[in-house]
C-alpha cells in the first residue's frame, strides 16, 4: 500500500453522503452539511491528492 498519499473512502451517511480517511481527515460530520455522491467523491480526491504527514 501506498502510505505517503491518503486513501480515503465515500460511504452513505443519514443525510447524503460523506468520506473519512484513517489519517483522521473526514468531511462535515455535523449533520448540518449533506453533500451528493459527487461533491463527497470530488472532495475525497482533493483529500487524496495530499501527502500523508
Amino acid at each position: 500500500m501506498d502510505v505517503a498519499h491518503h486513501h480515503p473512502k465515500v460511504r452513505r451517511a443519514s443525510a447524503g453522503w460523506a468520506w473519512d480517511c484513517s489519517c483522521g481527515g473526514a468531511s462535515c460530520r455535523t449533520g448540518v452539511v449533506s453533500f451528493s455522491w459527487r461533491e463527497a467523491v470530488i472532495s475525497a480526491l482533493n483529500h487524496a491528492a495530499t501527502l500523508a504527514p
